[in-house]
């Protein structure tokens, strides 16, 4: 049994305009996710699912994730609109393996995510609109990292799940401090695309491995989580 991550699939919506490597992307993604992701496999997915505006414009997309092999575990993105209460969700889609990602313990790895939000060294980051979501999702991080702390029981290494980047190239931001904090040993990100994909964090910064998979960044195949 394995586990995977792989973020912003962006159903519903020609995503050609952005470039080559998005040419038949859903179709893609299905032929990727079926080579490489068995029944009994997990996948971790990092938000930005579909472009819908509602729920209900969203059940055909979910449940075509839904139909693909493994287990689901989903974090919301910035462009999911249709989001809706856990509730909501579960009433119309949601179930043991299609559900939100909470802290969990799987095939040795203790796992935990949030959506996370533009750091403020981000030339976007308005202190006015952005600080006080920033700084909610630094308090969801901690919260879940303690919990995945109360659930551990083996030393397994700990994996947090984001949609938005935790740091830009480097920069040291309160979601680095948490993860340095808790011993974070790995981090799984999304939200990059295009030129925005230079300013990633990959390989291995302040002791944690980080990994961007946007769909675009990993040609829309599942990434193994290791």
């Amino acid at each position: 049994m394995a586990l995977y991550a792989l973020g912003d699939l962006h159903l519903g919506k020609d995503m050609s305009i952005f470039g080559p490597e998005w040419e038949d992307h859903e179709q893609r993604i299905v032929e990727e996710w079926e080579k490489r992701v068995g029944p009994e496999d997990t996948v971790y997915l990092l938000g930005d699912l579909s472009w819908a505006m509602k729920l209900e414009e969203a059940l055909p997309h979910l449940r075509l994730i839904k139909s693909l092999p493994g287990r689901k575990r989903l974090l919301k993105g910035n462009h999911d609109y249709w989001w809706q209460t856990e509730k909501k969700m579960r009433a119309a889609i949601l179930d043991e393996e299609f559900s939100l990602l909470k802290p969990e313990v799987v095939e040795g790895m203790a796992i935990c995510g949030t959506r996370g939000w533009l750091v403020p060294e981000h030339p976007l980051f308005n202190h006015e609109t952005d600080e006080r979501v920033y700084r909610r999702e630094l308090i969801r991080l901690e919260r879940a990292l303690t919990e995945l702390l109360r659930i551990r029981r083996q030393g397994e290494p700990i994996v947090v799940m984001l949609h938005f980047p935790p740091a830009l190239s480097g920069g040291m931001t309160g979601f680095v401090e948490i993860m340095l904090k808790y011993g974070v040993s790995r981090c799984y990100y999304a939200h990059l695309h295009g030129p925005d994909r230079r300013k990633a964090l990959e390989g291995s910064h302040w002791g944690i491995e980080f990994h961007l998979v946007s769909g675009d960044h990993v040609a829309f195949r599942p990434v193994p989580v290791t």
